[in-house]
């Protein structure tokens, strides 16, 4: 219709410049034309009138499909809530959406003028929901799958605690092995050195006794007193060969004692190894499986979360008007709530995917790196006044990208808790203990109860709920994670309402 307007234009300009024509000619001409125009407007009227009403048709049919949508993604929501999820495709689903959105938008307004792509895109609608149903179906297998594994990994946590708990028996048993032989290695000791004093003190007797025999041939007087004295000499010399003899039966049965309990030892410690070996093995198959598990039900959830996202937002953009306040609120709940489960999703996977990667070791300038951190902060919130205060920080040797990425977390956690604030102020600074340097990130912020401090640190544990302070309580853990691979720690102190400080504690020399 409208290419058939556009063409009349140059007949009317071409009449009005004919006026050297007969006016009887050019009124004729004039009348033919507004009544083509005038039909032409009336047969518009119509089809829009028609297509109007097809749109309304359209608008009830997907205020139903959106109403069903909502009921299965409260669901899903019920059936799903314990499901790990985490943080970085946002970017590309937010192109993909608004792609989807920008189609779907061009397929509306086709849809005024092209019957037959109407047709289509209703039949690409019924094909969607199919797909949505049955993507709502795996999800559903993928939670059960999540149950089952969950389960399994419950399971192998107490084998292991149980296997640790045998290692350490078996440790203590080896110690007071150990001990057991020194002691005896002591006691062996001690009777070699008697043994070789009464030799030094026979070797002295026996020289004695020969000065004895000399002198007696001499010395008649002394004859009885060296006489007695030899029998004594005698005695002695007879009970100290017997004391000999008793020591060396101790000294070879201790020897045998000594090498049986070093047989012991090297076969305990065989065993101990191999258990260890065994243990270690089972439980880098299990961490494996569980991050291809993690990673593929993370990728598995992005295609739904995207049907739900695109479709939601067409609803609310092209048909709103349709739809009362109350109807208009649940549909902005079902988009921001998606939004929300595609960012836990690709936390998720950051999360997972640090396990994986390799830690590069190399100095860190670390007051330029927050100083860094701290401005893009401040550039992201320019609205607000923020007083930063950036002490003398030591620098160590670390993985750069990993320890900007706890800085950022921090520094964020930081300006966010203290939003509430009337006047934030935050103090970043470092100080060192023996061979390890302590970084402490203070805020007068909202704080958090200590009594929860064990949750402080868990994925998606969270001590503040999302209508106070935005968040998916996967940042400290990955912090933990980062912290733990570089061989440091990570606390916390806090008071409600009195902010909190957060410590870092790594190897200067890592």
């Amino acid at each position: 219709m409208a290419k058939s307007k556009k063409s009349n234009l140059p007949t009317s300009i071409n009449l009005g410049f004919d006026l050297k024509k007969t006016d009887n000619k050019l009124e004729a001409d004039w009348l033919t034309i507004d009544e083509q125009q005038t039909q032409d407007l009336l047969y518009a009227k119509k089809e829009i009138a028609y297509q109007n009403r097809e749109k309304e048709d359209r608008a009830a049919e997907l205020v139903v499909a959106n109403k069903e949508l909502a009921f299965q993604t409260h669901e899903k929501e019920n059936r799903a809530a314990e499901l790990i999820i985490a943080d970085k495709e946002l970017a590309f689903q937010n192109r993909e959406k608004r792609n989807r959105a920008a189609e779907l938008l061009i397929a509306n307004k086709e849809l005024a003028f092209q019957n037959t792509e109407k047709e289509r895109k209703a039949a690409e609608l019924v094909i969607a929901n199919a797909e949505l149903v049955f993507q709502n179906t795996e999800k559903e297998n993928r939670a059960a799958e999540l149950l089952i594994a969950n389960r399994e990994l419950a399971f192998q946590n107490t084998e292991k605690e149980r296997k640790a708990a045998e290692l350490i028996i078996a440790n203590a048993e080896l110690v007071f092995q150990n001990t057991e032989k020194e002691n005896r290695a002591a006691e062996l000791l001690i009777a070699i050195k008697e043994l070789a004093f009464q030799n030094t003190e026979k070797e002295s007797r026996a020289a004695e006794l020969i000065v004895a025999n000399k002198e007696l041939a001499y010395q008649n007087d002394e004859k009885e007193k060296r006489a007695a004295e030899l029998i004594i000499a005698n005695r002695e010399l007879a009970f100290q060969n017997d004391e000999k003899e008793k020591r060396a039966v101790e000294l070879a049965t201790s020897n045998e004692e000594l090498i049986r309990a070093k047989s012991e030892i090297v076969e305990l410690n065989v065993g101990l190894e191999q258990k260890v070996a065994e243990r270690t093995s089972d439980l880098e198959v299990a961490n494996q499986e569980l991050e291809s598990f993690s990673y593929s039900v993370s990728h598995d959830l992005r295609a739904p979360l995207r049907a739900i996202n695109g479709f939601g937002q067409i609803l609310l953009e092209d048909f709103a008007h349709a739809l009362n306040t109350e109807g208009q609120s649940v549909l902005e709940e079902i988009i921001t709530n998606s939004k929300r489960m595609g960012l836990l999703i690709d936390n998720l996977l950051e999360f997972s995917h640090l396990g994986k990667q390799s830690v590069s070791v190399a100095d860190v300038d670390m007051k330029d790196m927050i100083t860094a951190v701290v401005a893009e902060q401040q550039l992201q919130q320019i609205d607000r006044t923020v007083t930063v205060h950036i002490k003398d920080l030591l620098n160590i040797k670390g993985d750069r990208n990993m320890l900007k990425q706890v800085f950022i977390n921090l520094v964020s956690n930081a300006f966010k808790y203290s939003n509430k604030v009337e006047a934030p102020v935050i103090e970043i600074g470092s100080f060192q203990e023996n061979i390890h340097a302590t970084y402490y990130v203070k805020d007068n912020g909202a704080g958090f109860d200590m009594r929860y401090y064990d949750k402080l640190f868990g994925v998606f544990q969270r001590l503040h709920s999302n209508t106070e302070f935005e968040g998916t309580g996967v940042g400290l853990a990955i912090i933990h994670r980062i912290i733990s691979r570089h061989h440091g720690k990570v606390w916390a102190e806090g008071k409600v309402n009195g902010g909190a400080c957060f410590y870092v504690s790594l190897p200067i020399n890592n």
